[in-house]
């Protein structure tokens, strides 16, 4: 009789996962403009299927873009979906195929920014936000800049989250989760760069509320307490496809973030963030509850 247990990755529960990431890696075969073609229908669809999220991404735009009308805020969260989604599935090319043709071509802005602020030796903190096109980004920033790293969420589902990470490890980057401060503050104090996407409503350990495009959001203070215990310098980085189908990075100048300040550290992240947004509004993830949170005695957003 065999007791040998069957690893958790291995139960049934898990082979519709298994079989997604199947679909998925096929799909990373298929050439650029068919994923971006296949991006784009899934995006439409999605509009139309995930109401919530819809009407999540509706609301958010609608707060933002208060000059806008009702018929182009629709077009925006169409666009936003196909954006997503497209972001999505050309994100597959960067688990599993070659990305040195894009490496190649990508472009950069402000990189002397980054370098400058890393010859400084105590690290960088190079903050972001959830835009689509992250996971492509990823190799080709590491393309250029050496020791990177980033802070994430694993993903509850076990086998999405290793294909995740497998697929990211592949650019040479290190992932640090909330439980590896310890060791991302090592990282630093060697000179490493760590990406960071505090863009997101944290609920209740969310405890400053900064303008966002002239709503309040709620912020973590987690990016002062870097600055305060590593003394890294922090820059903003954005990345977004171009209208001619190109891929750019961005760098910020230095920003003059406190470590102590948290009402003003939270100020100024958050404006350099909607700078970079405003560059392509629908490539950020409005389908998030970024305003979830309300100061006491709002009423609910959602």
């Amino acid at each position: 009789m065999n007791n040998k247990k069957t690893p958790s990755i291995f139960k049934p529960k898990y082979w519709p996962a298994r079989f997604i990431v199947a679909a998925l890696y096929l799909i990373s075969h298929l050439s650029l403009a068919k994923k971006h073609k296949l991006g784009r229908w899934l995006g439409v669809k999605a509009k139309h299927k995930l109401k919530s999220r819809t009407h999540i991404a509706r609301t958010n735009m609608s707060r933002c873009f208060p000059e806008k009308s009702d018929q182009e805020i629709e077009d925006m969260v169409e666009d936003c979906f196909v954006q997503l989604t497209t972001g999505f599935i050309e994100g597959t090319h960067a688990w599993w195929q070659d990305m040195m043709p894009y490496k190649k071509t990508v472009n950069t802005v402000g990189l002397d920014n980054l370098i400058n602020a890393q010859k400084k030796g105590k690290g960088v903190l190079l903050l972001g936000g959830h835009f689509a096109v992250v996971d492509f980004a990823i190799p080709l920033l590491s393309h250029h800049v050496s020791n990177l790293g980033y802070m994430y969420r694993p993903n509850d589902n076990p086998i999405v989250d290793n294909m995740i990470e497998n697929g990211r490890a592949k650019a040479g980057v290190t992932g640090f989760t909330k439980k590896q401060l310890k060791e991302m503050q090592a990282f630093m104090g060697n000179g490493g760069i760590v990406w960071y996407g505090c863009d997101q409503d944290f609920g209740k350990k969310a405890s400053v509320f900064t303008p966002f495009f002239g709503v309040d959001a709620a912020n973590i203070t987690t990016p002062s307490w870097i600055v305060r215990e590593t003394g890294a310098a922090v820059i903003m980085m954005g990345m977004h496809r171009l209208d001619d189908g190109g891929y750019e990075i961005s760098f910020s100048p230095e920003l003059a973030l406190t470590g102590t300040d948290e009402q003003k550290d939270t100020e100024i992240w958050n404006q350099a963030l909607e700078n970079e947004v405003r560059r392509f509004p629908t490539q950020y993830m409005w389908v998030h509850k970024r305003f979830k949170t309300r100061p006491e005695g709002e009423a609910k957003f959602y």
